[in-house]
């Protein structure tokens, strides 16, 4: 049978050993950012992130137009592809890990379209 004490000594140890686990490198994530946004025709819509090599990037994405396709990809600061190139039609989710540190940029490459912008709604975080 534990005592009070026993059971107290035992909470406080198992506290400290979560916080101290919480603590750990590469253990954290950082909060979703939310971004909404248009493409115009034959326009190219950027967002700069900084990853830092071994970090990982992750979201999601809706597209919304008459026609419901980008061009998606990623791209590090020496022009590497991070992610490959991807023709999302209506959503699409992505990871994609940095090989390198740097400040990465995300594309959404509405080139190809023909008389119609495209409303993206991007949810992504970094770990």
């Amino acid at each position: 049978m534990t005592t009070p004490r026993q059971a107290a000594i035992i909470l406080f140890f198992l506290s400290i050993s979560l916080l101290a686990a919480s603590c750990l490198p590469g253990t954290t994530a950082s909060a979703y950012t939310e971004k909404s946004f248009a493409v115009g025709v034959n326009e190219k819509h950027t967002i700069a992130v900084e990853l830092k090599a071994g970090q990982t990037i992750e979201g999601n994405f809706s597209v919304s137009g008459k026609e419901d396709s980008i061009d998606f990809y990623i791209k590090d600061a020496f022009g590497g592809l991070t992610y490959g190139v991807v023709r999302a039609e209506g959503s699409h989710k992505f990871v994609a890990q940095a090989k390198y540190s740097s400040i990465h940029t995300i594309y959404f490459d509405n080139s190809f379209a023909f008389g119609e912008s495209r409303q993206i709604a991007l949810r992504y975080r970094i770990r």
